[in-house]
This record gives C-alpha cells, structure tokens and sequence, in this order.
C-alpha cells in the first residue's frame, strides 16, 4: 500500500515520470520549483513554484494518497490550506473544491512511479528482518552508509543533550548537568534513569562541603537510592543509615528510588548498582571532581578520573551483607570507553551546542573518533552486513541509525532507504 510518506519522498525528489505532466483536467503542468517540505502544521511543501496552464503560481502543495483524503482531513475548515495550488496524490477520486468554488488543480502519480519504486518500498515496509534493508544493504554504497551515521551522529548528540540543554537554558549550571551526566553514565542502561533521579535531586555544591568526608557522600548516594532502607543485617550499612538520618536533616534530602526498581538480575557484580554508586562515592568525595571531569579527552586521562579507590568495605563486598574477594574493584576498561563516549563526549557536545562554537564541535567529533567501537548485539548485527566498526563514530552512528530509523520503519527518511528505494538494480536482487 503506498504511503504518504512515499509520495513526499517521490515528489521531493522527482521520482516519478515528468515528462508532458498534466493536472487531471488535462491543463499542462511544469514544476519550476517543487518546495520545501514542511515539518510542522500546515500543507505538506511550501514556497513552491508551478506553470499551470498559462498561469504561474507560487504557493503550497498538498500530498495524499487519495483526493478525497482532503475532506476527511478536515482541509476545508483549516483557512492554512486556502494557499495550496497543487494537490498531488496517488489517485485522484474526487474533485477538490476551494471555499471560492475553484477547483484546486490536481496530479495524480499513480501511472507515473516506476515500478522498481514500489517495489523496494513493498520490500522494505513489509521486511520482517530486525534490520529491513538487511538483504539489501550489500547494494548500498559505503559512502551513502558513512553520510548516513555521520547525520545521526549529530542527531544523537542533540537528543542526548536536548534536556540539560533546556535546563541549561533556564538555570546555567554547568555542574549539575556535568554530574546528570556521569550518573546516567554510570546506569549503564539497565539503571541510567534511576541513577539520573538521584543526580537529579542533589545540590551539588552542597555536595562539596562533605568531600573531607567520604562515608557522609556513601551515606548520601546509598540512601537516596533507597538502599538503606531494606533491613539489612550488616553494621556497616546501619552506619550508612545513621549517617543519611543525620544528613536529612542538615541539607533536607530524601530517597528517590525505591530499593525494589533497582536491577541486579542478569548483571555481573561489578555492574551491580551498588558498586556504582561505591564507585561514585569515590569520585565525588574529591571536591575537585567538576575540574577533573570537564578537561577529561583521553582515556588515559579518565582513568585517573576513577584513580581514587571504593572504601574498604566495598573492596570486600558488591551487596550490603553478602562478602567478596577482597579487590580494588576499580572501573575497567570497557566501562571507560563507554564513560567516555556516554558522559565525557555528550557533555562536550552540549558545550559546543550551549556556545554554538564550531571549533568545539570538531573537537568533539576527533575525540569520539579517537576511541575503540562499542561491541554490543547491535554493532555487531551491523558488522554482519559489512558495516565499518573501529571507532565510536562509527558505533554511537550505527546504534542511533538502529534505535530511531530500523526500529521505526523510518527507511525513508534515511539515506540507506532512500538509496535502495532509488537504485533500479534492487528488484532483480530480490528475486
């Protein structure tokens, strides 16, 4: 079935037959210029320029399946709609008609399209494949594919730092949004919200003032997730309690996370959500965290960041009660490149976005070039078809084509999608 979509695709890029267009009723058409597409209310393109006749027009154009899909959208009681000059749909089964009485012109595609066209849109809609152009993606050339993650690399970015971003906008608080970020980094997808509410809810400059005491930051991370408030047979965990009692009462905190939506299931104890937040205890007990933190660009220089170890109790235990091997359980090095590339590189970019500064943003594109690909089942579907994978340009691309394109069915709106809907050679693959 041919989608709206599809029609704005094939008119924005003139693929369909131009030659000896005519309206319906049989007046001839020439597009000077097809418009702009319009993303938000109104008719579908804009600021077009048409020949109609003997008449030259500038104005809106208007796309549907059917004609008649006109009245059932409500057109004629919007007055936005009065400065449509060209109605294009699929098929036209019904005459349009403006609040003036004229007949809004219309052209009909349904034996313009290429059937290769529908073809590759058929296959691609109706792909059961986690990846809809997986059989096809072979077709595609690699510099269509490196556009591609280039474009939602940057759409990435922007979406990763669209909240701090605003919040930034109404309260410039650079170290607030610069700890949101390392706590959501430490959540490490199974927990990052959980994590993010906790950030969310402390005053980190008050913070600072507890940096000569390393328990009292324990106490404040621990009870505020919520994890002080299971009974839990373990003295060192009642000293936590004390502790977080008394700090309610001197900076007003409470917890934010109840202890039951923390997940531990399916996880390795050094991903534990306790030993994250032990190791961010570490972090933040140093009250120089801020300044360390925002002049990080390597990773050698994030692994002094995390230099500082757990305290004794956590080299001894991942849970409250539950002993360990005693070990440093300092963060390793895959958690550093994704620290990196999660929290060390969006807050980069949310600097170059906050200032507009281009130099920033080349900055943060070499940075995140400079690091290893993350290997999860995601990257690795991609390198299955034969997509580069060495850097986390390359990864944070290919994760975000995945998340917000394949998912979606939004194979239109991407350049690979565009490119098989296009190349002519693609239905002879399919056979």
């Amino acid at each position: 079935m041919v989608s709206e979509e599809l029609l704005w695709v094939l008119w924005q890029n003139l693929l369909f037959s131009v030659e000896d267009l005519t309206t319906t009723v049989g007046e001839q058409l020439i597009i000077q210029r097809n418009g702009t597409l319009n993303k938000h209310a109104g008719p579908d393109f804009s600021l077009a320029h048409l020949i109609i006749g003997s008449i030259e027009w500038r104005g809106d154009v208007e796309i549907h399946v059917r004609s008649s899909d006109w009245n059932r959208h409500k057109h004629p009681q919007d007055p936005a709609y009065e400065s449509v000059i060209l109605h294009v749909v699929y098929e036209a089964d019904e005459d349009i008609i403006r609040a003036d009485g004229t007949m809004i012109p219309v052209l009909e595609l349904k034996q313009r399209i290429a059937d290769n066209h529908l073809q590759s849109y058929q296959y691609l809609m109706e792909s059961k494949a986690v990846l809809p152009c997986e059989s096809l993606f072979p077709e595609v050339k690699p510099i269509v594919v490196e556009q591609m993650k280039q474009r939602v690399l940057v759409e990435r970015l922007e979406r990763k730092t669209d909240e701090c971003y605003i919040l930034l906008k109404d309260q410039p608080d650079w170290k607030k949004a610069a700890a949101r970020l390392i706590f959501k980094s430490f959540g490490t997808g199974l927990n990052d919200v959980l994590f993010e509410r906790i950030a969310e809810n402390i005053d980190f400059n008050k913070l600072d003032r507890l940096s000569y005491a390393p328990k009292s930051v324990e106490a404040l991370f621990f009870g505020m997730a919520g994890m002080l408030e299971v009974p839990v047979q373990d003295p060192y965990a009642v000293q936590l309690s004390k502790e977080f009692t008394y700090l309610q009462r001197i900076i007003s905190v409470q917890p934010v996370v109840g202890y039951s939506e923390w997940k531990f299931l399916r996880t390795r104890p050094s991903n534990f959500p306790t030993m994250r937040l032990a190791q961010l205890a570490a972090v933040f007990s140093d009250a120089g965290w801020f300044a360390a933190f925002v002049s990080i660009r390597n990773v050698r220089q994030a692994k002094q960041f995390f230099s500082k170890s757990v305290s004794p109790y956590w080299q001894a235990h991942y849970r409250f009660g539950v002993p360990s091997i005693t070990a440093a359980k300092q963060v390793g090095n895959t958690f550093i490149n994704t620290f990196l590339i999660n929290a060390c590189i969006t807050y980069a970019a949310l600097e170059a976005r906050y200032y507009k500064d281009e130099e920033r943003w080349e900055e943060v594109f070499q940075f995140i070039d400079s690091l290893k690909a993350e290997d999860n089942a995601v990257t690795r579907m991609w390198t299955g078809l034969g997509m580069k994978m060495e850097t986390g340009f390359d990864s944070q691309g290919a994760l975000e084509l995945y998340k917000m394109y394949c998912t979606h069915k939004k194979c239109l709106s991407c350049s690979i999608g565009y490119s098989i809907l296009r190349n002519e050679s693609v239905p002879a693959a399919l056979k």
